[in-house]
């Protein structure tokens, strides 16, 4: 995820190559999880061993690995570490502060994985603490946009979009030069996006998709190629928002998108996401075998990463799929 804003000092003055392979990202995905037992030994030693600016670092950089690829029990297990890890460093004079509430918006995102959506909401209430205590603007922002996804995920959606709103308004805060400004562009658009998705859920077609297409249009825009993934994922949302207004047949053309484009990144968990949505157009296109296949992709996905919840979800679906099918 390159264009990701990110502290730890390991990143100062990295940049992509001129001519990056599309599938370089793909690639890393699979190396970092082929090494995850190792990097949670090495978080777990590392803490261990005091070495407190090493611990909140190396969690940083695992945040593709776990929101890609899920492994909810090892991101909470790190991310704990993490957050006391960048208190303390903090505590002794040396730290950053804006770590501490880095720290406490990436576990905040694994406990929404595992469903414990309390856990969650205390987590950002103290990201968003810190943030504030230390002047970080853009950190602040990102935990009432996380905050908002948790109300999303709760369906409770005036009060998700109305995160989303003052988010936007913090990021006005960041005037020219300061930390942040050069996120503006990648912040804004996913905001847009955040939008879109809530004033779906309120049935507000015709507003959420010209937020969507907006925010798809933003990504493209943004330096090194845009951004493939979010883009995506805002195809996502497209499919979601025609599904919900009934037109199937648009939601699948948008869904086949998020579908090719989380294939390429190896983004198994929000590919499973992507196939499960298009499912259900294949329900209400009458497709049933194509229902049935994409459901069965998608539980693979989840079982593969440990989404219990998002297993549990597709098999339910999918014995039903069968059943239908068995009966025609």
């Amino acid at each position: 995820m390159p264009l990701r804003w990110r502290l730890g000092p390991a990143y100062r003055g990295l940049a992509l190559p001129e001519h990056r392979d599309p599938a370089d990202g793909r690639r890393a995905l699979a190396e970092l999880r082929r090494e995850r037992e190792n990097l949670g030994a090495v978080v777990r030693a590392a803490a261990h061993h005091e070495l407190h600016d090493l611990v909140w670092q190396l969690c940083e950089a695992m945040w593709g690995l776990h929101l890609m690829l899920g492994f909810h029990a090892q991101w909470i297990d790190t991310h704990l570490l993490g957050v006391e890890a960048a208190r303390r460093s903090v505590e002794a004079e040396f730290g950053d502060p804006r770590a501490v509430g880095r720290m406490w918006t990436q576990l905040a995102f694994g406990y929404m994985g595992e469903g414990r959506a309390d856990d969650a909401a205390a987590a950002l209430a103290n990201a968003r603490a810190a943030d504030r205590a230390c002047g970080h603007h853009r950190g602040e922002a990102t935990a009432v946009e996380v905050l908002g996804l948790l109300h999303l995920k709760r369906w409770e959606f005036p009060a998700a979009q109305r995160c989303f709103e003052e988010a936007q308004e913090i990021l006005r805060r960041i005037g020219p030069g300061e930390d942040g400004r050069e996120d503006l562009p990648r912040a804004t658009a996913l905001l847009e996006h955040h939008i879109g998705r809530a004033l779906t859920k309120q049935r507000r077609f015709e507003e959420a998709v010209v937020r969507l297409n907006d925010a798809l249009a933003r990504f493209r825009r943004l330096p090194d190629g845009g951004d493939p993934y979010n883009a995506a994922r805002v195809y996502m949302s497209l499919g979601d928002a025609h599904l919900d207004a009934g037109d199937a047949e648009q939601a699948r053309v948008c869904l086949d998108e998020a579908v090719k484009a989380m294939t390429e990144a190896g983004a198994g968990l929000q590919l499973a996401d992507a196939l499960d949505v298009r499912s259900q157009c294949h329900r209400r296109l009458g497709h049933g075998a194509d229902e049935a296949a994409d459901l069965r992709a998608a539980a693979a996905c989840y079982e593969e990463h440990g989404d219990r919840l998002g297993l549990d979800r597709v098999r339910s679906r999918l014995a039903d799929a069968e059943a239908r099918g068995a009966g025609s």
